[in-house]
């Protein structure tokens, strides 16, 4: 190497080495820099000084190294810098800005110990400097984007901790369940209840109503709070509903939670066999009892129906498909036709068929009970199967 090409190294050493012994003093600037420039870190209630000296100290340390020796810079602590930040809340900008008032700091101290023949090196130096920068600004946003994105999913991963303790067994796990009320900010006392529906496509619009959600293998689970009972049913009573939905009872503490999940459960069952797509717990009380006890559900389908049920599926639906017709118009068999499209001695046909083989007759009030007990037990029982 000629001796003219050899002496802009030599000048960029003979600056640059000597910052080594500096770089307290250094750290030092750059943390009182940083803190009257960007209140990021300020605002910042976890970071504290002293861990933002050592990050500073660090960084500047492994820039200044990187410079003198002409080797790859090391990034590991521009990378733990960015991972410190994101865990203690400070603003991305405000980490890269960071960054760039530590190359600007560097400048200023080569600046100002240069002499005239340094320039040439100082010029060369300019472009290594600020590519460092840029170089250990990339891997400190790097870190920063990955650790917030495993903290997201920590805190994603917590929040549903939290939320199936909430839905859960209280009785089993208290201090859970009142952590859930604390971070979930439910209110101590108010109004409740708790919505089981088929689909999470369930939208209600209004902010007197707070909502927690928890989706389940075969739809979804709502707790729903306001001041008072009124609001809740009036936000109930609107709901925009895919499915069918079941409603518990009111009650007014989140400890009632876990007995109201069990409600709206059953009343979603229920729902499933009645007009309305919102169904209430204890509105229809008779496929209540049903699901509520399904193995005396299926011996009453066998007892009540008996050779009904071993007919050909088509048939025997459509003869139930007629009982439920018939049922739904209260019992009149002309209107039960217009539902089913049917001439109505079709309908009275097929009413005395299922007289003939139930041995109930639809004319008789108990007898008729019976068979509006067995039908919804079989409608109960074919949807669960």
């Amino acid at each position: 190497m000629s001796r003219a090409a050899a002496k802009p190294v030599h000048v960029r050493n003979t600056l640059l080495l000597p910052l080594l012994t500096t770089v307290d003093g250094m750290a030092s600037e750059l943390v009182a820099r940083i803190l009257s420039a960007e209140r990021g870190y300020l605002e910042s209630s976890l970071l504290t000084r002293e861990q933002l000296y050592d990050a500073c100290h660090a960084n500047l340390l492994a820039m200044i190294t990187c410079l003198a020796g002409e080797v790859e810079p090391e990034l590991e602590s521009a990378a733990e810098a960015g991972r410190l930040k994101a865990e203690q809340g400070v603003p991305l900008a405000a980490l890269l800005h960071a960054f760039r008032l530590g190359g600007r700091l560097i400048w200023e101290e080569l600046m100002n110990r240069s002499e005239a023949e340094a320039t040439r090196a100082l010029l060369d130096m300019a472009a290594q400097i600020w590519a460092m920068v840029d170089v250990c600004s990339d891997a400190a946003a790097e870190a920063y984007r990955h650790t917030v994105d495993a903290r997201s999913e920590e805190d994603a991963e917590s929040r549903r901790r939290l939320i199936r303790a909430l839905f859960g067994d209280h009785a089993s796990n208290r201090s859970a369940v009142a952590a859930a009320v604390h971070t979930l900010r439910i209110p101590e006392r108010g109004s409740f209840v708790v919505i089981s529906a088929d689909s999470d496509r369930l939208e209600f619009s209004t902010r007197e109503v707070g909502a927690v959600w928890d989706s389940e293998a075969d739809g979804v689970l709502g707790l729903l709070f306001g001041r008072s009972d009124a609001i809740v049913n009036e936000v109930v009573a609107h709901l925009d509903v895919s499915g069918a939905v079941g409603v518990s009872e009111m009650f007014t503490s989140p400890s009632g939670t876990a007995k109201a999940v069990a409600q709206a459960r059953l009343a979603r069952a229920c729902a499933r066999v009645d007009d309305s797509a919102v169904t209430r717990f204890g509105a229809v009380p008779v496929p209540l009892l049903l699901a509520t006890h399904p193995d005396s559900s299926r011996i009453a389908v066998r007892q009540i129906f008996g050779s009904l049920l071993d007919l050909p599926e088509v048939e025997r639906n459509s003869l139930l498909a007629t009982l439920d017709a018939w049922f739904a118009s209260k019992g009149s068999t002309s209107d039960a036709a217009a539902r089913l499209h049917y001439h109505r001695n079709t309908v009275l046909y097929r009413l005395r068929r299922i007289g003939d083989l139930t041995g109930r007759d639809f004319m008789n009030p108990a007898q008729a009970a019976e068979l509006f007990v067995g039908l919804r037990a079989f409608q109960l029982g074919e949807d669960g199967r």
